[in-house]
């Protein structure tokens, strides 16, 4: 374990887990929101009452929440945008082209 920060390596602090939910809109649309973008589609009529609930999951970034969504529907692997970059603050990886999401320090870009 290394304490240079207070806390040990690889530990994520639980305020970055996000939850993200999937729904089957329509037998060829399947779709996965964060508790505020279902909100948002509710209200728009973008997600219906009628979307079958598939699964919940919890992560602490976009490219890992895809990851899942992808294995999960059985779809091609999941390609980030961009190339990995270490992160400036403690070195894990992330994708400044994509979410810009460290899994260790949140929002980076």
């Amino acid at each position: 374990m290394s304490w240079l920060s207070g806390r040990p390596a690889g530990y994520i602090t639980l305020a970055l887990i996000v939850k993200y939910r999937a729904f089957r809109a329509s037998p060829s649309h399947t779709v996965m929101y964060t508790a505020p973008g279902e909100a948002r589609a509710r209200s728009t009529g973008q997600l219906t009452a009628s979307a079958e609930f598939l699964w919940e999951i919890e992560a602490a970034t976009l490219e890992e929440a895809n990851a899942i969504y992808h294995l999960r529907m059985g779809f091609e692997p999941f390609i980030p945008n961009g190339n990995p970059e270490q992160c400036p603050n403690c070195a894990a990886w992330f994708y400044p082209e994509g979410s810009g999401e460290c899994w260790r320090c949140g929002k980076l870009c």
